[in-house]
């Protein structure tokens, strides 16, 4: 029996969850309409009641003892409840000024002491041990620094000066990513909730069918697209993969993909909704509040290089099909798009919504998000109304329930994420980390990229992309801006990194998660994912030369780079798979693959050092075709 680490809650801690639930997405969907309040007050509320709800439908281990709640959950969400109550109350300005001017006393201390612990546990049960242990290292290394190598050594830091600027001011548990986790990021996980319980997930799905059915390998394309559109709006590839992957992976294999494939395609695909506008999860809204600019500006930044991905994707599946002859669906298994759109047009209105309140209005992301879930509740009650003559208040608050069970490990990840920020500003590790690569690499940006990129990659191992990306942002960015990279370029390919490292082995956690579905070994499916996902690895790196693709420049730039960008990525699948038209040889695979890094490079002798080989490669295996069946063996 597969082990879990959420409760199936009855009785009265059911209960208890459930008004919590209703309670904090109350909350929140309230402050998103009338304003937040002060910023301690709004993190340490949205905070607290995470942690009461995972104390309690979080096992203290996998699996461990019954659904029964044990002394030490109870008592967990005891002292929580009342820490609420006391932080809450010394939140107030008043309060607040005093311990500016006079220090912590001792109690705040012990009463911090007792929060950092809360969460590194809460943390534990709900997102995993890794995480944990690189907060426990950042806080020990904030306490000893005296002792570490002269090259990050500091004067060190007491137990109560730690506390006193990790809990009780905005430097550390509540600083940005819970600030932003507080107010942008439950708004569109509650969007999503809704989404779900409101009949999105089957719609998307349903939809990608139709449009993609009639193709060779369609329901590998159906993958792409719906896992696209959902993990958008879910930011949890995780998620995304057991939700539209128990339908898609199945089909996939139904019509000639094998197992190991099939999970990639979903691993990959989920992964990838994360970086595709207009909600991009969580990490997206956090990379507009470091940057101190519009969501809208990293929406419009992210669209060229997330449509690269998902292309290079959709090439690999497109071309797998062809060179494994896979069948294309019969006609009775496609649903036909007109009927799909007739049921379920009404829930691609608050979509529409989303999109103009963020891009035409550029209202904020909270408010925008608020209007979406109103937009979408009207819209899907009027047809729940019309369709089987009832109010749909359970899926309503199902959705608010569920809403706030799925921020617990998005908020306790960013809280941790939190005490690592606020140990690397204290001892000026950034700094540190800064001088270190702009060192080892010479100055060379390629180089400072890959290192920077290791840094992402190991870091981003077995942490949700949002903790991820804002730790390896924090040490990350202020190498790269020194080496001449503009901080959006250096900020995109962070994320895009700490994303990827889902997809990387050994611990990627979205091709374990597809690995389950599929039953397939997980370490090959890993492998897999990390071969079809080979383009997010590569287009960042793009970001290093040229902005084109972000949509920043003059639009020369931005056709070029986007143009040579789109071949090399098609040459860069063709590679990967041995299949351009004809099965290529492997020489002819090294060859699409070397244009494809020269295409890449946005630099106009690399465009033609690519472009001409490629061509040349393409006649040649053309003619071959024709006048032999040397290309017909498998490559």
């Amino acid at each position: 029996m597969k082990k879990t680490i959420k409760r199936n809650l009855m009785g009265f801690p059911k209960w208890m969850v459930w008004v919590a639930g209703l309670s904090l997405s109350g909350f929140h969907l309230y402050t998103a309409w009338s304003g937040v309040l002060s910023p301690l007050h709004q993190r340490s509320i949205h905070v607290m009641i995470l942690l009461f709800i995972c104390f309690l439908f979080y096992r203290f281990s996998p699996g461990a003892g019954t659904d029964r709640l044990g002394v030490i959950d109870w008592m967990l969400a005891l002292i929580v409840v009342c820490l609420g109550i006391y932080m809450v109350f010394q939140f107030n300005p008043e309060a607040v000024l005093d311990r500016g001017i006079m220090g912590t006393t001792k109690r705040e201390t012990l009463i911090g002491v007792a929060l950092v612990l809360m969460i590194l546990e809460s943390t534990r049960r709900s997102v995993g041990m890794p995480i944990v242990v690189v907060a426990v290292i950042f806080i020990a290394y904030g306490i000893f620094g005296p002792y570490m190598p002269e090259f990050i050594s500091h004067k060190g830091y007491s137990i109560s000066r730690l506390v006193s600027s990790l809990v009780w001011t905005t430097e550390g548990i509540f600083g940005i990513p819970v600030a932003v986790s507080a107010t942008f990021v439950i708004i569109f996980i509650l969007f999503g909730g809704f989404l779900d319980k409101l009949g999105a997930g089957e719609f998307f799905i349903n939809l990608a069918i139709a449009l993609t059915g009639r193709i060779r390998g369609g329901p590998a394309l159906t993958s792409v697209v719906a896992s696209g559109m959902m993990g958008s709006i879910s930011g949890s590839s995780v998620s995304n993969v057991v939700t539209t992957g128990t339908f898609t992976i199945p089909l996939m294999k139904k019509i000639g993909y094998s197992p190991l494939f099939a999970a990639a395609v979903e691993a990959v695909a989920s992964t990838g909704g994360q970086i595709m506008p207009p909600v991009m999860g969580a990490g997206a809204f956090v990379m507009a509040e470091m940057l101190g600019v519009s969501y809208v500006n990293i929406a419009i930044a992210a669209t060229i290089p997330a449509l690269l991905y998902f292309l290079s994707v959709g090439c690999m599946v497109y071309f797998e099909a062809m060179k494994s002859d896979i069948k294309i669906l019969e006609k009775d298994e496609i649903p036909h798009a007109g009927n799909i759109l007739k049921k379920g047009a009404h829930l691609l209105i608050p979509l529409a919504v989303l999109i103009y309140l963020l891009v035409i209005q550029q209202l904020s992301p909270m408010l925008s998000g608020f209007y979406s879930i109103i937009a979408l509740v009207i819209t899907a009650s009027v047809s729940i109304v019309y369709r089987e003559k009832r109010f749909p208040w359970r899926e309503i608050l199902a959705a608010m329930e569920v809403g706030a069970k799925t921020a617990v490990p998005v908020s306790m990840a960013c809280a941790t994420a939190g005490i690592v920020i606020g140990i690397v500003s204290l001892t000026g590790l950034g700094v540190r980390f800064t001088q270190m690569v702009v060192h080892l690499s010479g100055g060379i940006l390629w180089l400072g990229g890959l290192l920077t990129m290791i840094a992402c990659i190991v870091l981003g191992m077995g942490l949700p992309t949002t903790a991820a990306y804002i730790i390896t942002a924090i040490l990350g960015v202020p190498a790269l801006t020194d080496m001449g990279v503009s901080p959006l370029a250096a900020h995109m390919f962070i994320f895009y990194f700490a994303i990827i490292s889902f997809i990387t082995p050994p611990v990627a956690i979205s091709a374990y998660a597809a690995s389950g579905v599929a039953n397939t070994n997980a370490m090959k499916t890993g492998f897999m994912s990390f071969k079809l996902g080979l383009a997010g690895f590569i287009v960042p790196f793009v970001f290093l030369y040229g902005e084109g693709i972000l949509l920043q420049g003059n639009i020369t730039e931005i056709i070029l780079q986007s143009i040579t960008a789109i071949i090399g990525i098609t040459a860069l699948a063709a590679s990967l798979v041995g299949w351009f038209f004809v099965r290529l040889l492997y020489p002819y695979r090294i060859i699409f693959f070397l244009s494809a890094i020269a295409l890449i490079v946005p630099d106009p002798v690399f465009s033609v050092a690519g472009v001409m080989p490629l061509l040349i490669a393409f006649v040649v295996s053309q003619r071959k075709k024709k006048h032999a069946s040397t290309l017909y063996h498998k490559g």
